[in-house]
């Protein structure tokens, strides 16, 4: 039987697609190779609310993480797993004039729920090096993702909708049904979707063995270090390099993370994993979503970005919508517009 739906990836974006429409009665299919080179591979799972370095609101945040952490806490009551924590995230200042920037910004009534804390925070003097103290975000925290998406590939075999082979644009010019593309990097090398505005990252990262560190907050210098879920190892990391030679990881990369990592750390530490990964992002920072509309059984949910664990659950929600009950897709993620004035 032909479902109603068919997703190209299991990524983020994949899966959360996947699971919106299932919540909606929709039938799917998932193909997914299973493929390790993926944006998913370089991400540490990291919701933060508060970004930059003017610390401003990332975009539409106060509605995507309430949606976010109720769309995480189904899954994982599904899946019988954790899938997300939420977490503190402390960002080391690095002057007095940072100081005053942040102290600036928890006046504003706008960020009273995640700058509430008002403290100068000095954290432990045997293990960081902040001379300029640090602040706490709230409202962050840290999505599962490798285990997650394992244990959702699991959900889907054994609902028997996940097709383990390659599916193509080209093939999906003749499917029979509605297909959707959440395959990450691919939709901008090839196919329907290449003449979008694609800016297209790699990330490297590190997995770092301590004896003792934080496992109860996500600290941000200049990389950040999270908890990686198994006792003794924390991520670190990822870099951004909008030009690369190669989609392995690199000495060049691997030893600016280490620098990084010597100008916060007093404590010694054992790099045990080196990975990197290609991120599919946008060059106006708002991802892709909708139909061709040329080929309008063909469609795309992709370029989340570094943002992406906060703006899937949210916009997999509204695609879903849109494709149930035929609410309008916001104008400024609808790939309909852009590609009647670039198309392919």
């Amino acid at each position: 039987m032909t479902p109603d739906i068919t997703i190209v990836g299991q990524g983020i974006c994949g899966s959360l697609l996947s699971w919106a429409l299932i919540q909606l009665g929709v039938s799917v299919r998932v193909y997914d190779t299973g493929s390790h080179l993926s944006a998913t591979a370089a991400a540490s799972g990291i919701i933060n609310p508060i970004t930059g370095k003017r610390y401003v609101k990332s975009w539409m945040v106060d509605d995507l993480i309430p949606v976010a952490e109720r769309t995480y806490a189904a899954i994982g009551q599904t899946l019988a797993t954790q899938v997300y924590t939420p977490l503190p995230i402390y960002k080391l200042l690095a002057s007095v004039r940072e100081q005053n920037d942040w102290s600036a910004r928890t006046t504003d009534t706008a960020y009273r729920q995640y700058l509430s804390d008002t403290t100068l925070h000095r954290l432990s003097p045997e293990w960081m090096i902040d001379d300029f103290g640090a602040f706490a975000i709230q409202g962050g925290g840290i999505v599962h993702t490798p285990s997650f998406l394992a244990r959702y590939r699991d959900y889907l075999r054994e609902k028997g909708i996940l097709c383990e082979e390659p599916l193509t644009q080209g093939q999906a010019l003749t499917h029979k049904g509605r297909i959707i593309f959440c395959d990450g990097y691919r939709s901008a090398r090839e196919g329907l979707f290449t003449t979008l505005p694609w800016q297209i990252v790699k990330g490297e990262y590190l997995l770092i063995r301590m004896k003792e560190f934080y496992d109860d907050r996500i600290v941000g210098g200049d990389t950040t270090i999270s908890p990686a879920g198994q006792p003794g190892l924390w991520y670190a990391g990822a870099t951004y390099q909008w030009h690369y030679e190669t989609v392995a990881p690199t000495a060049q990369y691997r030893d600016e993370v280490i620098e990084s990592l010597h100008k916060m750390l007093r404590l010694p530490f054992e790099v045990v994993h080196h990975g990197a990964g290609i991120r599919p992002s946008t060059r106006y920072r708002r991802p892709f979503i909708g139909f061709h509309p040329q080929h309008p059984h063909i469609g795309i949910f992709n370029g989340m970005g570094t943002k992406g664990m906060s703006l899937a659950p949210y916009w997999s929600e509204r695609f879903a919508e849109h494709i149930v009950s035929g609410a309008p897709l916001s104008d400024e993620v609808d790939v309909a517009r852009q590609l009647l004035v670039n198309p392919a």
